[in-house]
């Protein structure tokens, strides 16, 4: 490749280079959303088992127990987790973050490239989809992320379509394993609409219909994927997504509606991306729930060069996924269109509408592409007219931007009517500062392009330049050493804490920023941050809908109830201590700021002997039952059926160390008796008494029981390693079906290559 054309590449990676490198070698990490609040921490206790040569299946700090591996969010299997055991987690996922934003730039690069386009248009397109709006979104979840930008590669081996008579299967091995680590990478919604997109562009483009091929894609996709697949598939009907039906309003609440329009253009002027009605997000009380995607503007190159290339046949599959994920996305917002799609088993997994807008990602690449080569081709035709009048549109705009109180102000009350309270609360010079940030990223590119004229180097620096500068509002970096630091209230809580978080503070002012927002959730150890530190949590609500079912039953039959009677509950699931915001009278425990820390005396501990049964006859009962004064934590049990109260005979109980998975006790028992473990209870759990199955059955609403016999016994509790050891076998299958392509399609080369060798020496003139 000629230096010159290297020069959109290089500036790519020199971009990244700028914009991360300074910050991750002074220690700074991106601790926002989802990372703060559980990927730091579910990362924690990844490492932890596997530094200790632990198979990481079960995770024992998250509300009682829930999957590890067999969760995708967690990318327990997933490679770029091995960053976790290199680093602190801080660090890691600062690098994580920052690593996967190379590599999606890079896949966009190259899918340009493998689109037909030259060097120049591929640097414009991929600096336009590696820093829009989702782009930047990405930088809050370390598994989303990685799934983009995988599926971005992998779309890349689905063009250009294979030459007639070349077999294809080596391209959908690649692609179907690409797929793979997509899923692996943590978030199967994007991973399943980049198998959507690959499918679309082969079967549109590729000569004959590559059925075949497509086969050969979802099984390489599949067997990559099997180690977190298969035991996802078996624990998925005892989780809140297969247990129960998507939260109503969910699709819609988080959709293309309407009211997010304005923010394809402007990020900012609805006040900080992050931010909720105290962190600087003015317009939250027309958003019925928080953002999925804080950001979702195209930026200015989109906006100028997809328009140019509508009338180019050989982009129709790309304009058909775009066109798919935007009507998804907006037919979707209206809460009675939802309601009635809500029901498919593909909707409720897709969750929030506005993940539809994936699929125009996926298409932005190659749309962008061609519309730039088509302006630079045109430009003394029409291109220099088409981006002058495109220039006009922004100066048009421009009295919004320089007299916001007069015309600005105005606009934003009309079109959000229930945020008026809070948008008169934001000054002038808050509102100004956030529309010239707007108005800039989306005209100076544009006013350089016309000035510059078709020079790709020029106008994708000034584009790279101003999308940072419109997106800031998610690049909140902040020291590591301060995130890795425990928050003061560790410092209350008793030695091995297992910890029910009842209350945490509101914010009763406007924060200085959104970073401080996440900061108050991480020192009060919400949502489950505090996993980070050893604590275990109970009875809390799950963050991502694969927690086993039975724990989000359990937490939702306390919510009505006081916060003394879901204190007892939290003692009868084994807390030890409590979080909350006033003191709760007869409790002994101190302040620790805003917040107060409750400690148990003698508390149940992590397994017991019961001594009493006490039926219950459904989850709510069962919950009333541990709130009652007469309810004796570590003594009596909850145990789902009818009758009258049984008492049991007791008796002691030691566990072995060991890993969280494959738990051992030794009990002592006069009479037959239940051994109450005080986990999750899911039906992949195995249970052996002396090496004999036992059954196993919930107690406490949702922890485990093991009846056993009078007498000393070994007890053993493990998860079915079934599962696990067959998705083991997918990328060892997968490895050996490539090798299998590569030999059988390097033997029909050389049978090919010398038969064409004899055709060429019996068509050759004899020597003379």
């Amino acid at each position: 490749m000629p230096r010159r054309d290297t020069l959109p590449l290089a500036l790519l990676v020199a971009f990244w280079a700028l914009l991360y490198l300074p910050r991750l070698f002074a220690g700074q990490t991106l601790p926002i959303r989802d990372v703060s609040a559980t990927q730091l921490a579910w990362r924690t206790v990844w490492r932890e088992q596997v530094s200790r040569g632990w198979l990481p299946l079960w995770d024992p700090y998250s509300n009682g127990g829930r999957p590890m591996l067999a969760n995708p969010n967690a990318m327990a299997a997933y490679p770029g987790t091995l960053l976790f055991l290199a680093m602190t987690p801080e660090a890691a996922a600062g690098w994580h973050l920052a690593l996967h934003h190379l590599i999606l730039l890079l896949g966009c690069y190259r899918l340009a490239r493998r689109c037909g386009a030259a060097p120049p248009a591929a640097g414009i397109a991929a600096a336009a989809t590696g820093t829009c709006g989702i782009a930047w979104s990405s930088l809050t979840f370390l598994n989303f992320q990685a799934s983009l930008a995988w599926a971005i590669w992998a779309l890349a081996t689905a063009v250009p379509a294979p030459e007639p008579g070349r077999p294809a299967l080596r391209r959908a091995l690649a692609g179907g394993a690409l797929l793979g680590l997509s899923f692996l990478g943590g978030e199967p919604v994007t991973a399943a609409f980049g198998a959507l997109a690959w499918a679309l562009v082969a079967v549109w483009t590729w000569r004959p219909h590559p059925w075949f091929s497509l086969a050969v894609a979802a099984g390489a996709a599949a067997l990559l994927a099997a180690p977190v697949l298969v035991p996802l598939l078996a624990i998925y009907p005892e989780t809140v997504r297969g247990g129960l039906a998507a939260a109503k309003g969910a699709l819609s609440a988080d959709a293309l509606a309407p009211r997010r329009f304005l923010e394809l253009a402007f990020p900012n002027l609805l006040g900080a991306p992050l931010g909720d009605m105290t962190s600087g997000f003015w317009a939250r009380s027309s958003f019925p729930w928080q953002r999925y995607y804080p950001l979702i503007f195209l930026g200015a190159l989109p906006i100028l060069c997809v328009p140019a290339a509508w009338r180019q046949r050989a982009l129709a599959p790309w304009w058909t996924l775009a066109a798919a994920g935007t009507v998804g996305a907006i037919v979707l917002a209206p809460a009675g269109l939802a309601s009635a799609a809500q029901g498919l088993p593909l909707l409720d997994s897709v969750r929030y509408a506005i993940k539809f807008l994936v699929l125009p990602v996926f298409a932005l690449t190659p749309l962008v592409a061609a519309g730039w080569q088509t302006l630079t081709d045109s430009w003394a035709a029409w291109g220099r007219r088409y981006v002058r009048a495109a220039v006009l549109v922004t100066v048009l705009l421009s009295p919004f931007t320089f007299a916001p109180n007069r015309l600005l102000r105005p606009l934003l009350e009309a079109l959000y009517p229930a945020s008026r309270a809070s948008l008169a609360e934001v000054s002038d010079s808050t509102l100004a500062r956030a529309a010239a940030a707007d108005w800039i990223a989306l005209s100076v590119p544009l006013a350089v392009a016309a000035v510059a004229g078709p020079a790709p180097i020029v106008v994708t620096a000034a584009a790279l330049g101003s999308s940072l500068f419109g997106s800031s509002g998610v690049l909140l970096f902040d020291r590591n050493t301060r995130w890795a630091e425990p928050p003061p209230v560790c410092r209350a809580l008793p030695t091995e804490p297992v910890l029910a978080v009842l209350q945490s503070p509101e914010p009763s002012a406007r924060l200085g920023s959104s970073l401080e927002r996440f900061w108050v959730k991480h020192q009060a150890l919400v949502p489950e941050s505090g996993t980070r530190w050893g604590i275990r949590y109970v009875l809390s609500r799950g963050p991502d809908g694969l927690e086993p079912v039975r724990q989000e039953l359990l937490a939702a039959a306390t919510a009505h109830m006081s916060i003394d009677e879901r204190a007892r509950v939290a003692i009868a699931l084994g807390a030890n201590a409590v979080i909350c915001t006033t003191p709760l009278p007869g409790w002994q425990g101190i302040m620790v700021g805003p917040l107060w820390v409750g400690t148990v005396a003698n508390p149940s501990g992590r397994a017991y002997l019961a001594r009493r049964l006490l039926p219950a006859d459904s989850m709510l009962t069962a919950a009333t039952i541990m709130a009652s004064d007469s309810f004796r934590p570590g003594e009596d049990a909850a145990v789902f059926g009818s009758g009258g109260v049984r008492a049991e005979g007791g008796g002691s109980v030691s566990e072995s160390p060991g890993p969280p998975h494959r738990r051992r006790f030794d009990v002592k028992t006069d009479d037959p008796g239940l051994l109450v473990v005080q986990q999750s209870f899911m039906s992949c759990w195995r249970a052996t008494v002396d090496g004999r199955p036992a059954r196993t059955e919930p107690v406490n609403g949702s922890a485990a029981g093991i009846r056993v016999p009078a007498g000393t016994h070994r007890v053993e509790l493990g998860i079915d390693p079934t599962p696990y050891r067959t998705g083991t076998a997918g990328p060892l299958l997968l490895l050996l079906t490539a090798a299998l392509i590569r030999r059988t399609e390097s033997s029909r080369d050389r049978v090919g290559s010398s038969r064409g060798e004899q055709r060429s020496s019996q068509a050759s003139q004899p020597a003379p």
